[in-house]
């Protein structure tokens, strides 16, 4: 027993965190807080009379197990530097700050003109003083230099109480940090003189954050952020190619800002554990860290998420979701993958009864025409609908309830590719009998996907047996090349499209892929013809990431679109789009 606690425990509501405030900052991310610098009693120095006993709650799970990896590092301060200053007023009386700082008047000062004092570096203190009388607040934003996660750090002086938002994001496209898009924010009261405080209940995804201090004068001793890193050992990538080792060390940065209890999609906008993303922040992972600690203990979380349909979650840990059935098939892929890295087979097969669950759902899916439907109406347990989706863009990213039947090319090659998976995970089990019959089925699958979904005319696969017809993706030829299921048809344009991510010449241009989803392309174009091909992939890989370093990308992004694509929420942190570590240590290990 590590710690317990029961009825004999002595507690209290708190009076510094205010308690009913439960504004969101993501669905994702759950609430923000609201603290007060005034509330605090000193009770852990001084003790307090008013604490009484505990009331037991039954209802709080008691699955409690010793984690399976790594704490987390608190490290130092980072150097923050103030890059904007100025005055406010709020124009809105909306309740939320978040709305409120995207939406002030704001009067801009050159930082000589706010500072009476102080080393923009916080090498000294700063005051920052209102010289106007029309904007009653002062307001300042540090730059970290860098994406980063961690916990917010504040020591700031005010001759009186007072109220202080804060907001944070990943650029400054807006002027200020886009707070209002979701709910990136929290307030704190500060009460007069100085306060000093380190939040560890919640950690920020940031590059920028932003103070608007309701007065009109303050002393700020440090504004910014302490990072939270899991232990890891960054591998020193040379290939003589300063683009390429640039790229690499940025990748491995997404790949360390999306790492922490678990793998995380973001640090700003979710923090969540997806099987797709995971994927290839594991893959990327035993390359740039040599780390299969960390692929382990999420794949061990993954498979606690076996819904009663036989789905996985669409995260973990979670309750209610819309599952995707695609992203249940990566984790096969991803399980095979943390064998051949690690060596290890012994979370296989623990968890073999839950990959059989999963396998077998789909399985019942197999319909007349030798392929699966896709998932639609509501779960066994009538709360959840299916979200059919693939990546982010034109017809592939599906709606969150799915009420029709349809025969969908890009989820039969997931299958595929699943079975595939499990015939290795099988023969690595030593269940050679297993895998003979998931390979006999992956053929005939095969087959029916080319009979079906392959257009002799265009010479592509269909994505859809009913709808969006003569709308071609890039994703459905990789994922169709990659599993078998072109095997014998012509492959021609298919190529074309996969080489050029769209364009073909014959006059079809098809839906390209995002970021996320260049893996299969790659994959797929790498077995047709390794020489032909890896000069094209390296050259794309060299040519977009490069445009985001040029951008001022410190991480790279969910989209080639930036932030502004979601409804402005795209996020500059994304550990799926790390994939030039991979592909640069298989296609360019010494400078090729």
């Amino acid at each position: 027993m590590v710690t317990r606690s029961d009825e004999s425990v002595l507690s209290r509501k708190s009076r510094d965190y205010i308690s009913g405030k439960c504004d969101l900052i993501s669905g994702q991310l759950g609430p923000t807080y609201h603290y007060d610098m005034k509330g605090y009693d000193g009770f852990i120095e001084a003790g307090s009379a008013d604490f009484e006993k505990s009331h037991v709650n039954m209802a709080i799970s008691k699955d409690f197990r010793v984690r399976p990896n790594q704490k987390l590092t608190l490290e130092p301060r980072m150097r923050a530097a103030i890059c904007r200053t100025g005055c406010f007023r709020y124009t809105t009386n909306d309740r939320k700050a978040s709305v409120n700082m995207q939406y002030a008047a704001i009067s801009g000062r050159y930082p000589h003109e706010m500072m009476k004092s102080g080393d923009l570096k916080f090498g000294s203190p700063v005051r920052l003083v209102s010289n106007s009388e029309s904007y009653g607040g002062v307001f300042f934003i540090v730059d970290l230099g860098e994406e980063s996660a961690g916990f917010l750090d504040i020591d700031i002086e005010v001759p009186e109480a007072c109220r202080l938002d804060v907001g944070y994001g990943e650029h400054l496209k807006d002027g200020v940090c886009r707070t209002s898009v979701r709910g990136f924010f929290c307030e704190i009261d500060l009460k007069a003189g100085r306060n000093t405080w380190l939040h560890t209940f919640r950690r920020f995804g940031c590059r920028y954050i932003q103070f608007f201090i309701h007065s009109s004068e303050a002393t700020v001793h440090y504004a910014g952020l302490r990072p939270t890193l899991y232990p890891l050992k960054h591998k020193a990538y040379k290939s003589g190619n300063l683009l390429r080792e640039t790229i690499y060390k940025v990748c491995q940065n997404t790949l360390q800002q999306c790492l922490h209890e678990h793998y995380e999609d973001c640090p700003w906008r979710e923090q969540a554990l997806y099987t797709m993303d995971s994927r290839n922040q594991m893959l990327c992972g035993y390359y740039a860290f040599g780390e299969t600690q960390a692929a382990r203990a999420s794949l061990d979380l993954i498979a606690h998420g076996v819904r009663p349909d036989g789905l996985l979650m669409l995260c973990y840990p979670a309750g209610l979701d819309f599952p995707i059935p695609a992203f249940s098939c990566m984790y096969f892929v991803q399980m095979d993958e943390y064998i051949r890295y690690s060596g290890d087979t012994s979370l296989a097969e623990e968890y073999f009864g839950e990959l059989e669950t999963v396998m077998n759902t789909f399985h019942k899916k197999l319909q007349p025409e030798g392929v699966i439907e896709n998932f639609y109406g509501k779960a066994p347990s009538g709360r959840n609908d299916y979200w059919n989706f693939y990546e982010w863009s034109a017809t592939m990213n599906g709606h969150f309830a799915e009420t029709d039947r349809r025969l969908e090319c890009p989820i039969n090659c997931f299958y595929s590719l699943a079975m595939q998976a499990f015939a290795n995970i099988c023969d690595a089990l030593g269940k050679t009998d297993y895998a003979a019959d998931l390979r006999e089925r992956v053929a005939a699958l095969n087959a029916a996907i080319g009979e079906f979904f392959y257009n002799p005319e265009t010479r592509l696969f269909e994505s859809f047996d009913c709808i969006h017809r003569g709308w071609y993706t890039v994703l459905t030829q990789s994922l169709a090349m990659l599993c078998g299921a072109a095997k014998g048809v012509d492959t021609s344009v298919m190529l074309q499209a996969m080489a050029t991510n769209g364009s073909t010449e014959v006059g079809i241009d098809l839906v390209p892929n995002t970021l996320s989803m260049n893996a299969f392309r790659f994959d797929a174009l790498l077995a047709v013809d390794r020489e032909k091909y890896a000069p094209v992939i390296l050259a794309e890989l060299d040519r977009d990431y490069l445009y985001m370093l040029r951008e001022g990308a410190t991480t790279f992004w969910e989209t080639i679109n930036g932030a502004d694509d979601f409804a402005d929420a795209g996020s500059l942190c994304h550990g799926w789009s790390a994939l030039p570590v991979y592909y640069y240590e298989i296609l360019d290990p010494n400078g090729n």
